[in-house]
């Protein structure tokens, strides 16, 4: 069955192409005539790259909401996150750790290695961090602004839940692939039970070779995780080692967003906002931001600590109504 890309607009710079409810393998893409046809296309996926890991299995926890100064703003102002796009999604990406990628070596290993044991995985040098270097893992970075707000997946999900799905569990659906010049982006698509009917076009989400939930975490099989391609994977014995290549090659990365439907603001107490908030350098060769963002990663930390917590606001309140008060005395 050939699938169905086609453009499709959204808030970003970039325009991708976009085939809805199936999530198609780098490998796949490589070979299907209608993606060789998208000039979009032709400068990075056909490559042939040497040997890298792929596809890494990570098991994620955590996800983000990258935003700029002008939508925290209103963030803050609603207390919440808010589907601002045609389809009222509101997005949001994995958080991935250095504990996240150990662990995701080690399944590799277990994966070369299947007699490996405890201790001969423990002692094995560390290799895949010289190959998690596409703008995923570069969590100092982001392309879409200054702050983000990192949550806990399960945290997410149960407050959805409860504001949302009033008390039942979220469906999470494939919504599907999106293609830009070098990233390649699977989407799952998450909503409330009720709109089971509106959302039926879309597969369930359930034993997909790329993407799983388990209900606690997200299960994430990565197959292109550098973007630029400095090292080759090399196997000597049992043991797995990276070797300096003769020159860099930029090739395409992938990565999941989750989508979360929401017509109306998906609350938190403000402390909570604020706890869960953190500063990041925008990505100075590419910016997705659209919108106002702090000249410095100090300047964004101030904006952090201006912003008012409840016992602030109720502070401001008290003396507002005092000033009132007084006028009317």
């Amino acid at each position: 069955m050939a699938a169905n890309f086609s453009p499709q607009k959204n808030g970003r710079k970039a325009r991708p192409h976009v085939c809805k409810k199936e999530y198609i393998a780098i490998k796949d893409l490589k070979i299907k005539d209608e993606i060789k046809q998208l000039h979009m296309n032709k400068t990075y996926l056909p490559k042939d790259i040497p040997d890298y890991p792929s596809p890494v299995e990570f098991h994620i926890t955590e996800v983000a909401h990258v935003t700029n100064k002008t939508s925290l703003e209103g963030i803050w102002k609603s207390e919440g996150f808010m589907g601002l796009d045609e389809d009222s999604f509101s997005w949001w990406s994995l958080k991935i750790n250095e504990a996240d990628i150990r662990a995701a070596e080690e399944r590799y290993l277990e994966k070369l290695f299947p007699d490996i044991t405890k201790e001969q995985k423990t002692a094995h040098p560390p290799f895949l961090s010289d190959f998690t270097t596409s703008p995923l893992f570069l969590n100092e970075f982001s392309r879409y602004g200054n702050f983000r707000f990192t949550f806990p997946l399960t945290e997410l999900m149960e407050a959805y839940k409860k504001q949302k799905c009033e008390g039942q569990e979220p469906v999470l659906r494939i919504y599907g692939t999106k293609l830009f010049k070098q990233e390649i982006e699977y989407v799952v698509l998450v909503h409330s039970p009720d709109l089971n009917e509106k959302f039926s076009q879309f597969p369930e989400l359930t034993d997909n070779p790329w993407v799983a939930y388990d209900g606690h975490q997200i299960i994430w099989r990565a197959q292109a995780i550098c973007e630029t391609h400095k090292f080759q994977l090399v196997i000597r014995g049992n043991t797995a080692v990276t070797e300096p290549m003769n020159t860099h090659q930029f090739y395409v990365w992938d990565h999941v967003s989750l989508v979360f439907h929401t017509e109306d603001v998906l609350t938190f107490p403000k402390r909570r906002l604020k706890a869960s908030l953190s500063c990041c350098e925008l990505d100075e060769n590419v910016d997705l931001s659209n919108g106002e963002n702090c000249p410095s990663l100090a300047e964004a930390e101030k904006c952090i600590e201006r912003l008012p917590d409840d016992e602030s606001e109720k502070e401001d309140e008290k003396e507002e109504y005092k000033s009132v008060k007084k006028e009317m005395d």
